[in-house]
């Protein structure tokens, strides 16, 4: 059975070919993904992060941009492993954010 992630061979019309810009976030992201699963660390390893985006369920997956999905599976793989609780992550943006004042949202 397939699962509600898996759309290969569904109609989707046209593949888009343009090239999008990262949004910075997205582009720190990565940056943290690739920190996280680099030889040395190797706190969350791309299956792990496929597997969790994958468990999300359909309705939270199909609502989550790509970048978004990974952070998320991020997040709950590092509080699973008792590294950091989301609650900690979200304070510590809260605070860099206050020192920062108001930005404009991506």
């Amino acid at each position: 059975m397939r699962g509600y992630h898996d759309i290969g061979g569904d109609p989707a019309g046209p593949i888009p070919k343009e090239q999008l810009p990262w949004q910075h976030w997205e582009k720190q992201v990565e940056a943290i993904r690739s920190i996280l699963g680099d030889g040395s660390r190797r706190l969350v390893s791309l299956d792990e992060l496929r597997h969790g985006f994958e468990s999300f369920g359909a309705d939270k997956y199909r609502s989550l941009s790509f970048y978004r999905r990974r952070l998320d599976a991020m997040l709950d793989i590092l509080e699973r492993k008792g590294v950091v609780t989301r609650d900690e992550v979200m304070q510590r943006v809260r605070e860099i954010e206050a020192r920062r004042g108001p930005t404009t949202k991506e």
